[in-house]
């Protein structure tokens, strides 16, 4: 029975010298001979996930639900914030499988803000440090947009005391406006201008100063050269990523259908009913039995599709397809939904997340099938920094499962380092480690 638990290149000699009030890491010795430059702060890949701090017991099934009935990520994410129903907001955000990397960092700090309104400090604060961890590591987001997250992100740690998290967030964003060369001069002026004010703002006087000079040599320098337009690079933002086709669904669609139906069926209980009141056992059972065979028909469907599929490309969205089924599977078992919608699965939890984790090892290697065609070696490159980023951000929180953290971690500074030799110039998701405690920050070249 189903149990409910609820409840730059630009730069000028007065640019070159304000970089020696930045207090930085500066560790030599890379590939490419020169140095990397790290910010001296950054939280742990993996001190404890957000899968890890979920409650889901506080989770309201007749909202979380909807996401399995058709109804899109956002909407039930809005509708769990305007009901104050908080944990079912950040269980969405967490296990969303539509959301970007935009979406997830603007949701998280509107949920935070709401956890602050609430009372919950650690909450909140967690909700901003995920949205950071994204900001660093996440593939799609622009430099801008990066920039502009670590502003937020920033203020949302001073307005709680957070002194060196706001300072951590607000040097991630100085590095952008000062490295990056994707980010146009008004928007390098206007995230200058506003950390300015926010370093004022908790202390930081130098900072502050630092940043004024900036943003006014960036206007100088754009006023002299109106008549010449600015040309600013096309920024690679994980295109190897963001073109992959959806499998065709026509061999689950009948059991797809009938989970939806099903599902429909358990919302319209929850919502007429008292809080508490027991899932009547026939019910509780077709869902149960729903689930268990739309999963059967998905492994089967999956595998044949993997097998008959006409390109490297059609491989890799159903290979896509299955990580993300399994990660709702996964969420099923932890109790995620507020429902212990199949008991077995929720007794079994590990071997569940290991299912996980070898789906998305196998995404891995066909990843690694579809680089392999590529013919120019740095288009390699780039394709993998974007993979690796993304598991390792996966990975952190708690969405692929005991990750092969050293060895990713192995891969992406090997990869680093060739497109820095290759002349790459862009602000790099770099890392380092504190002890044995690898660390993900903003990392840059000087060649």
């Amino acid at each position: 029975m189903l149990q409910s638990r609820h409840s730059s290149s630009r730069q000028t000699c007065v640019m070159r010298g304000m970089l020696g009030l930045l207090i930085l890491l500066v560790i030599v010795g890379v590939a490419s001979g020169g140095a990397y430059v790290y910010l001296r702060l950054s939280g742990s890949s993996n001190s404890s996930s957000p899968v890890e701090q979920l409650v889901s017991a506080k989770v309201e099934p007749s909202l979380a639900l909807a996401t399995l009935a058709d109804v899109g990520d956002v909407e039930v994410v809005n509708s769990a914030l305007e009901q104050g129903e908080l944990e079912t907001a950040y269980v969405t955000i967490l296990f969303s499988t539509q959301l970007t990397d935009k979406e997830r960092v603007g949701n998280l700090l509107l949920l935070g803000q709401e956890y602050e309104a609430a009372g919950d400090r650690p909450r909140a604060q967690a909700c901003y440090q995920h949205a950071s961890l994204i900001s660093t590591m996440g593939p799609t987001l622009s430099d801008f947009g990066r920039a502009s997250n670590f502003i937020q992100i920033g203020e949302s740690f001073a307005d709680w005391g957070n002194r060196e998290k706001a300072l951590f967030n607000y040097d991630q964003g100085f590095a952008l406006a000062l490295h990056s060369p994707f980010i146009k001069d008004p928007h390098k002026a206007d995230i200058l201008g506003r950390l300015a004010e926010e370093y004022d703002s908790i202390g930081e006087r130098e900072k502050a100063a630092e940043s004024r000079v900036l943003q006014a040599e960036v206007l100088y320098t754009t006023e002299e050269s109106e008549t010449a337009p600015e040309v600013i690079p096309d920024q690679p933002i994980a295109n190897f990523l963001t073109q992959i086709p959806a499998p065709d669904a026509a061999m689950v669609a009948s059991y797809e259908d009938r989970r939806v139906e099903i599902v429909r069926e358990l919302l319209d209980f929850l919502q007429d009913s008292p809080n508490g009141e027991a899932v009547p056992e026939e019910l509780a059972l077709e869902a149960t039995q729903a689930f268990v065979n739309e999963d059967k028909a998905r492994s089967t469907a999956y595998e044949d599709e993997l097998d008959s599929a006409s390109s490297m490309v059609l491989r890799i969205g159903v290979a896509e397809a299955r990580v993300d089924w399994l990660l709702i599977k996964y969420r099923m078992a932890l109790g995620a939904y507020g429902l212990q919608l199949v008991p077995a699965w929720s007794d079994d939890v590990e071997e569940i997340a290991a299912e996980l984790a070898e789906a998305h090892g196998e995404l891995h290697g066909i990843y690694g099938e579809q680089i392999a065609t590529f013919g120019d070696e740095t288009a390699k490159d780039r394709a993998w920094y974007d993979v690796l980023r993304l598991e390792m951000m996966r990975g952190s929180l708690g969405l692929y499962p005991n990750y092969p953290e050293a060895e990713l971690i192995s891969e992406l500074t090997e990869v680093t380092g060739r497109l820095v030799e290759a002349g790459d110039r862009s602000v790099h998701a770099g890392v380092r480690y504190e002890g044995s405690t690898p660390l993900f920050s903003l990392a840059w070249a000087e060649l």
